[in-house]
C-alpha cells in the first residue's frame, strides 16, 4: 500500500512538473538576422532565460531597459537571454496597436530590434506559437529561466511593471542571482500585461476591421471661417490637419496610411482633419472612400486655407499633401510636405499620449 501511495505521489509530481512546461522548450525559430535560432544554439551556457515579449505590448516595453540589462549580467556569467514574439500580428484589431508604433510582424520587430538597441536573440513565433504553447502561457511580458540541467526554476514576471528599471524589484534577476549562489529553488509569480494574440483570435480581428472598413465616409464643404474654427477649438487633443488633391504624388498610399493610423489612435483622442483643396467632390470623395477614411474629411478653395500658410515650410513651394501635426493645445510639432512616414506620425503620438 505505501508503496502504491509513492508511486502516486511521483506520477503526480511528474505530471505537474510537465503541465507548466518543465523542460526547456525545443527552439527552431527565424531570428530578426533571417537565420533559424535553434536549441543547439543555447549549447554549452550555464542558465537560459526565455523571455515572452510583443512590440505592441505596453508592458513588455516598460520593461526593454530591464530585459537589457539583465541580457549583459547573463553574458557576464555565461548564460544566455533569449527573446520571443509569440502574437499573430493578423489576430490583433487596430485599437490594441493604440501604445506602440510598432505591430508584431517580422518586419517591425527588426524595426525595434535596430531602434532599441537589442542585445539578444529576437524570435518570430507568431504563426505556431510554438514555445507559448508548451511553455503554457498566455500573456506578454513572461520569463523562464532554466538551470544547467535545463529544468525550469522561476516563472513568471520579469519585475514590478511600476518601478520596471529597477533590478533591484525583479523577481526574474533576484531567482538568476539565487541561482548563480547555489540556490535552485522553483519560483511562481503572477504575470502583468497583454494577452497572447493566436490564429484562434483572426477571425475577431477580421470582423473588426471588417466593420471599420464599411463605417460610413463623408465629404463635407469647409469654408475659411469654419476652419479657423477647428483650427482654434479641435486641437485640445493631438491633431492632424492633412491638405490633399487627388492629383497629388502618392496620394492613394498617404491617404491609405491616415485611414490606418486614424483608426488605431482615435479612441486615445486622436483628431484628423483632412482637407481637400482641388477636383470634384465626386472625385475626392472616391478617393476617401477608397482608402476606408472616415475621419473629419472636408472640400474647399486653396484660397480660403489663409489660416494654415503659417504652417507650410517654408522651403516647399508646394501646399499639398501637407500634414500638420498639432500636440495638445495647438503646439505645432511638425508640418511636412510629401509622402507621409507614417510610423513616424505614430511615433509622435505615441509620445503625446504617454
Amino acid at each position: 500500500m505505501k508503496k502504491r501511495i509513492i508511486l502516486i505521489c511521483a506520477l503526480t509530481i511528474n505530471y505537474c512538473l510537465f503541465a507548466f512546461g518543465n523542460d526547456l522548450p525545443p527552439i527552431s525559430l527565424k531570428n530578426i538576422d533571417n537565420n533559424i535560432y535553434t536549441t543547439k544554439n543555447l549549447t554549452g551556457f550555464d542558465y537560459v532565460c526565455i523571455i515572452l515579449y510583443s512590440n505592441h505590448c505596453r508592458i513588455s516595453q516598460k520593461f526593454e531597459y530591464a530585459i537589457k540589462k539583465i541580457t549583459t549580467e547573463f553574458k557576464r556569467n555565461n548564460s544566455k537571454v533569449v527573446v520571443i514574439s509569440p502574437n499573430n500580428e493578423d489576430a490583433i484589431i487596430p485599437d490594441e496597436l493604440a501604445y506602440s508604433d510598432l505591430g508584431d510582424s517580422f518586419e517591425d520587430m527588426k524595426i525595434r530590434y535596430s531602434e532599441s538597441n537589442f542585445n539578444f536573440p529576437y524570435l518570430y513565433d507568431g504563426k505556431n506559437q510554438t514555445v507559448s504553447s508548451y511553455l503554457k502561457t498566455t500573456t506578454t511580458p513572461h520569463a523562464f529561466l532554466f538551470n544547467k540541467q535545463r529544468k525550469l526554476i522561476y516563472n513568471g514576471r520579469i519585475g514590478d511593471y511600476k518601478d520596471p528599471k529597477n533590478l533591484e524589484k525583479s523577481d526574474l534577476y533576484k531567482s538568476f542571482e539565487n541561482a548563480l549562489n547555489g540556490n535552485e529553488e522553483y519560483k511562481k509569480t503572477k504575470v502583468y500585461g497583454t494577452s497572447i494574440k493566436t490564429g484562434k483570435n483572426v477571425g475577431l480581428a477580421e470582423r473588426v476591421k471588417r466593420r471599420y472598413s464599411e463605417e460610413k465616409v463623408t465629404l463635407r464643404k469647409i469654408d475659411k471661417k469654419t476652419l479657423e474654427f477647428f483650427l482654434e477649438y479641435g486641437t485640445k487633443n493631438p491633431t492632424v490637419f492633412y491638405l490633399w488633391t487627388p492629383i497629388d504624388e502618392g496620394c492613394r498610399e498617404n491617404l491609405l496610411a491616415l485611414s490606418e493610423t486614424f483608426k488605431i489612435f482615435r479612441k486615445r483622442g486622436f483628431k484628423l482633419y483632412t482637407i481637400c483643396l482641388e477636383g470634384s467632390k465626386n472625385d475626392a470623395l472616391i478617393c476617401l472612400e477608397n482608402a476606408q477614411l472616415s475621419s473629419a474629411n472636408f472640400i474647399m478653395h486653396g484660397s480660403e486655407i489663409t489660416a494654415l500658410t503659417e504652417f507650410i515650410p517654408s522651403n516647399s513651394t508646394k501646399i499639398s499633401p501637407l500634414m500638420i501635426f498639432f500636440s495638445k493645445n495647438k503646439i505645432l510639432k511638425f508640418s511636412h510636405i510629401g509622402k507621409l512616414n507614417n510610423q513616424q506620425l505614430k511615433k509622435n503620438l505615441i509620445n503625446e499620449f504617454n
